[in-house]
């Protein structure tokens, strides 16, 4: 089951082809370069051996297809009455490249999903699915560059129609595509200091169309500049100086944000097991019309082990506290990560995150290598009988900045046969307001607050060494202030997967979900699907 570009007002597939391919342009020929660049860098060329070390050590291309084909009772989401019952066919060819060594190191994963609808007047559409994360050394141990790529379905309000299906027609979905390039220097002054110099561009670009709260463009772009400063690594009593300044523009209101700090620190780690820090300097920001105010916070890091990490960071700013507090732990069966933050964004968050994004943060702390963890998250998705590219929480698109205050929580239980995740997570997003600027629009156009709460209980059960079962069920839930109203969707799926051969599995599924609207758009409906794929790698 796949997600993403919705182009239903092509009247045919080629035509539909077409169109899908320019507004992603961009953002594709950016990543694919890199890629191509992975296949030529010399230093992973001479690691790739004929062996299976080589391959682990070298750059990996696993290209695959996969056929899937779902019958649904309601293509439209429409209310019981007027439901469109038909068959979904879904070919989705797609290439994964990892690197773990040489000039570029990263994974690159993208897919493209050709969707045509039997026993429906709905056109063939074509959508797009990219992750990507790469980093290249261009001068040893001094030039680098950071890439994030990500093609993927958004909601385009958090009070229109929500599905669990990028596939399923409907009217508040979009396709979303995002490209960050990181650029940065790290050296040393002497034996005094060492420094880093980064710049940042970020850009989000998203299909036309829609309906909901907004039915215009989420185009935004973002730019930041920063040289920090630092002690000699390895003192016990450090200090840090740092400076940025980032501006922040949406196409569709022309409104634009610009911040711009210089913080000092100062940071003790009596032992290796934990430190402390200090934060203080001056900050300018427009969020609420032009202000130069002061800027203060502390810090705490703690680990007493490899299996437990603590950090939290506390900041005070003009537009409210700022705060990161993440705690993770891990024992042989059971691991756990909590996160709670609160920052200024752009509106590129909260996003929907998949299934596949859930489990790479939450075993960042425990596998860093992005290689070995994309591998290891495939891995156990596999064993779950989860589809990598499903929603596990909500979203929707802003054109404003917002002060975002965000809560995850994320547990796994892994037995010798029985495999348990829970995951959770409650928004807030509040507007920002600048008289001089005006509001923007979308949802927080209409609502000076968005909370968005979801949950997903997974329950993966081994049959046989190559068969696995697996039941799911996760509720999503979105409100306004002022009793603007809002939506509540749950969803439950169960679900078995076979392993044909070594590069060959098959799953069949079966899904209902309800979905209650008590907002404005009253979009409520009913869908009950049965599906079936097979996945080859070459």
């Amino acid at each position: 089951m796949t997600r993403a570009n919705d182009l239903r007002r092509r009247p045919t597939f080629p035509v539909t082809a077409v169109a899908a391919a320019r507004p992603v342009r961009g953002v594709c020929m950016a990543v694919l370069s890199l890629a191509a660049a992975m296949a030529h860098a010399p230093s992973a060329a001479q690691d790739a051996g004929t062996g299976a070390e080589g391959a682990r050590k070298g750059i990996a291309f696993t290209p695959r297809v996969s056929v899937s084909e779902t019958w649904s009772d309601n293509l439209a989401l429409s209310p019981d009455n007027s439901r469109d019952r038909g068959f979904i066919t879904t070919v989705s060819p797609g290439l994964t490249i990892s690197s773990g060594s040489g000039m570029i190191r990263g994974t690159f994963d993208y897919t493209l999903d050709g969707i045509v609808y039997t026993k429906s007047d709905r056109d063939a559409r074509l959508q797009n699915q990219l992750s990507t994360r790469l980093t290249a050394e261009l001068v040893q141990s001094a030039l680098f560059v950071d890439v994030t790529g990500n093609i993927s379905q958004q909601s385009i309000s958090a009070f229109g129609q929500q599905s669990p299906d990028g596939s399923l027609d409907s009217p508040n979905r979009t396709e979303t595509r995002t490209l960050q390039v990181s650029p940065y220097w790290r050296g040393r002054l002497g034996s005094f200091a060492g420094f880093e110099l980064r710049a940042t561009g970020e850009m989000r670009d998203t299909s036309e169309g829609g309906a909901g709260a907004t039915s215009g463009s989420g185009n935004s772009k973002q730019g930041a500049l920063s040289l920090n400063l630092f002690g000699p690594v390895g003192r016990q009593l450090n200090w840090g100086l740092s400076g940025s300044t980032t501006r922040m523009h949406f196409e569709q209101t022309g409104i634009d944000y610009r911040t711009t700090s210089v913080l000092a620190s100062l940071n003790w780690a009596p032992d290796i097991d934990w430190g402390v820090g200090l934060t203080g300097g001056r900050e300018r920001s427009d969020y609420f019309g032009p202000e130069t105010t002061s800027v203060y916070g502390a810090n705490l890091r703690w680990s007493p082990g490899p299996r437990t990490k603590l950090s939290a960071d506390w900041q005070h700013h003009s537009y409210g506290a700022s705060h990161n507090l993440t705690f993770e732990h891990r024992m042989a069966q059971f691991s756990v990560r909590a996160n709670s933050s609160q920052s200024v964004s752009s509106g590129e968050t909260p996003t929907q995150a998949t299934n596949y994004q859930l489990l790479d943060l939450q075993f960042g702390g425990v596998e860093p290598d992005p290689v070995k963890r994309d591998a290891f998250v495939r891995g156990l998705l596999a064993a779950l009988g989860l589809d990598p590219n499903s929603f596990s929480g909500a979203g929707f698109l802003s054109n404003t900045a917002t002060l975002q205050r965000r809560t995850d929580l994320s547990m796994i239980w892994a037995g010798q046969r029985m495999t348990l995740t829970l995951s959770g997570n409650d928004n807030n997003s509040r507007r920002l307001i600048n008289s001089a600027l005006g509001v923007g629009s979308g949802d927080l156009a209409l609502t000076d607050r968005v909370r968005q709460r979801g949950a997903t209980l997974s329950v993966g059960y081994r049959l046989t060494p190559l068969a696995n079962a697996n039941v799911s069920y996760s509720r999503q839930n979105s409100r306004g202030d002022g009793g603007f109203g809002g939506n509540d969707m749950r969803t439950l799926t169960a679900n078995a997967t076979y392993r044909l051969g070594p590069r060959t599995d098959a799953a069949f599924g079966l899904r209902q979900t309800k979905f209650d609207d008590t907002s404005l758009f009253a979009s409520s409906y009913q869908e009950h699907a049965i599906y079936a794929s097979l996945t080859q790698r070459f």
